[in-house]
């Protein structure tokens, strides 16, 4: 496996979650340490009001091997929350070391268009009233769990020069053990084509907010890949597991 791949495949592990109550969304920070195949990673999720009604989520990335770090990931999204609903703004990613490559999408939602573009090309893209992008969908996730009933759930984001679709099937709830300790979970898994040679299992904190306890990933390249919490704090209250 070159460097290259890892960072590429640690981008397949964009996902950290926090929900809400009401009209305003709790600040949280997250850590997490990510290994395979002797690589190591960690990464960190914010989650920051800029003014009212209006947020920023933010990721950092860093893969390193034998102590020297080989690639960094940034991602944002800032988005408006008004009456229960993500409506996002701009997105970006950018990743450097080994691999490079930048994208942004700038939303107008007065025209309905998004104007997604990386280094390369542009492109308008016609969005509809539910579209997110490839970060806030993952919030919109936890909000929908927080109001059980559904056993799968499905987003539209912008993806280059069109419309991606992103589902995710309820498989129960579980206790699971963390670096940060143990907690009571529910278990989702990405839903894919049969033919599909990827797998994606992840487990959110049902006691703090769907935060992402842990996620598991077998890659096309058949990597497995693990994504731990380590660390967090929500709306300034730190996070800590399930007591015996």
């Amino acid at each position: 496996m070159t460097h290259a791949t890892f960072v590429l495949v640690l981008l397949l592990l964009q996902v950290s979650l926090s929900s809400a109550a009401a009209d305003t969304l709790g600040e949280f920070s997250a850590y997490y340490s990510a290994t395979t195949n002797g690589i190591r990673g960690t990464a960190e999720r914010h989650l920051v009001k800029l003014k009212e009604n209006n947020y920023r989520l933010n990721v950092s990335l860093e893969a390193n091997l034998g102590g020297l770090e080989i690639g960094d990931l940034e991602q944002a999204s800032e988005f408006s929350f008004t009456n229960g609903r993500i409506k996002p703004l701009t997105y970006s990613y950018q990743v450097s070391g080994v691999s490079s490559a930048v994208e942004t999408v700038v939303f107008d939602w007065d025209a309905m268009l998004a104007l997604s573009a990386n280094e390369k090309q542009s492109w308008s893209v016609a969005i509809n009233n539910n579209t997110l992008d490839e970060l806030s969908y993952q919030l919109a996730l936890a909000l929908d769990i927080a109001v059980p009933g559904e056993t799968i759930y499905s987003y539209e984001t912008v993806d280059g020069d069109a419309l991606d679709k992103s589902s995710f099937r309820v498989l129960g709830e579980e206790i699971i053990s963390t670096p940060l300790g143990d907690f009571r979970c529910v278990k989702l898994e990405r839903h894919r084509e049969a033919s599909s040679s990827r797998n994606t299992t992840i487990w959110l904190a049902l006691d703090w907010s769907n935060l992402l306890a842990r996620i598991e990933q077998t890659s096309a390249f058949g990597l497995d890949i693990t994504l731990e919490l380590t660390n967090a704090l929500i709306a300034g209250q730190k996070v800590s597991p399930l007591t015996d």
